[in-house]
């Protein structure tokens, strides 16, 4: 009989490895999950395996007539193991050859997600146990199935594993969270990291120190502090805005003014100047980068002027190249990349990068009230290299807003790991 294993980083690939050599005759005969690193390499890469054969081999060795002469094991040969690094050994086991025999006489399809017919022989003992077995291999696949993201998990005690796993869940990147556990297990004892308290106190200092967090730019006593809010449609500009206008930590008791030059939106002008008129706070509508010149220049008697830009998407080269124009007539002390936390953590590292203008940018992270993985925050504040200015929590103005801090983040992370 002609067997052969595949190995491949994950069981999609060994699978598909397996078909392409062996056509869709294939039948299963095992898998397994092996380790591929030295002995003190615990990040080592996990493969996995799958020993296959073909219906047809599978019944041309069970149907052959044995030559005259010494008995020899059933089967006629073994192949070189695909993808691994050697052959596969025989086990030479004649009735577990007959039990395949004798259930794929009746198969139906060669797939092992179908089932055996009735068995046309009197080892149905053998049948049974086999269709026991080819049961319990399609449970083990569904299960790696649905743990394929953690794949390379690394080979640590249990406790550590399980950290390691809600790490990846909260959204935390696979490759931070390795290297988080790793830094557990060479430095604390096996009773140490098993301590609830101790781990948690250790990873909130390593997370926070992932996390860069921005200062507020001084006032000055001859001319504005000049401030916009940028990024994209739906993140929460406007509404951070208004929120550091009438906060009394911020710039609630300040001499400000507001520049919209959002005017693709009419929602955007009417929701500001609502805003301003309730507050007191004179507001201004720029149409053109020139317009945010002559707007700045009427309000140098302000201790800050807030400016709000036009959000839509990343891909929009013309809105990307307009947010440009604006920043370089405002020539602005701080600008803050507005990006909520509850959308996907590629897609806020793509609008770092399109939206990102210059030197002073910052990131102001809104809608933590609306998720519950934070991962994501610590990953693109830690990949950019921005600085966070402030974290929003909700809609209530001016209350849901407080500056940014490295450990709050951290422990929203391990909030949901511990």
């Amino acid at each position: 009989m002609k067997v052969k294993k595949y190995v491949a980083p994950n069981m999609r690939d060994a699978l598909e490895k397996m078909k392409r050599d062996l056509g869709t005759a294939a039948v299963i005969l095992g898998s397994r999950k092996i380790s591929r690193g030295g002995l003190l390499d615990f990040m080592g890469k996990e493969m996995f395996e799958v020993t296959a054969t073909t219906e047809d081999n599978v019944l041309v060795s069970g149907r052959k007539t044995p030559a005259p002469g010494p008995a020899r094991p059933t089967g006629s040969r073994i192949s070189v193991t695909v993808g691994d690094e050697g052959p596969v050994k025989n086990g030479g086991n004649g009735d577990f050859t007959s039990a395949i025999r004798s259930s794929l006489s009746g198969l139906e399809s060669s797939t092992v997600t179908r089932n055996f017919a009735a068995p046309r022989t009197a080892d149905s003992g053998n049948v049974r146990q086999l269709q026991s077995e080819m049961k319990d291999l399609k449970d083990v696949i569904s299960e790696m199935a649905e743990q394929i993201r953690f794949q390379k998990m690394p080979a640590l005690p249990p406790v550590l594993k399980e950290i390691f796993r809600k790490l990846v869940e909260t959204e935390l990147e696979e490759k931070t969270a390795g290297e988080l556990v790793q830094k557990i297990y060479g430095k604390f004892s096996e009773t140490e990291y098993g301590d609830r308290t101790l781990v948690e106190k250790y990873l909130v200092e390593e997370i926070a120190g992932m996390i860069a967090v921005a200062e507020p730019t001084p006032m000055r006593t001859k001319e504005p502090l000049v401030v916009i809010f940028a990024g994209p449609s739906g993140v929460g500009k406007t509404t951070s805005l208004a929120k550091l206008a009438t906060n009394k930590k911020f710039f609630g008791e300040k001499n400000v003014a507001l520049v919209t030059a959002d005017t693709y939106r009419v929602a955007a002008t009417q929701q500001l100047g609502t805003f301003s008129e309730i507050a007191d706070i004179p507001m201004e509508i720029a149409h053109s980068p020139r317009d945010i010149t002559k707007a700045i220049k009427r309000h140098q008697d302000k201790d800050a002027i807030l400016i709000d830009t036009p959000g839509g998407s990343q891909y929009n080269d013309k809105l990307l190249t307009e947010l440009k124009d604006f920043i370089q007539a405002a020539a602005p002390d701080e600008i803050h990349l507005v990006l909520s936390v509850n959308i996907k953590p590629h897609d806020m590292q793509h609008a770092i990068k399109r939206f990102r203008t210059a030197r002073n940018m910052r990131l102001l992270l809104t809608k933590f009230d609306e998720t519950l993985t934070f991962g994501s925050a610590v990953t693109v504040a830690r990949d950019s290299g921005l600085p966070v200015s402030y974290l929003t929590f909700g809609q209530e103005v001016p209350e849901d807003i407080e500056a940014a801090n490295a450990k709050k983040i951290a422990k929203l992370v391990l909030g949901n790991v511990f």
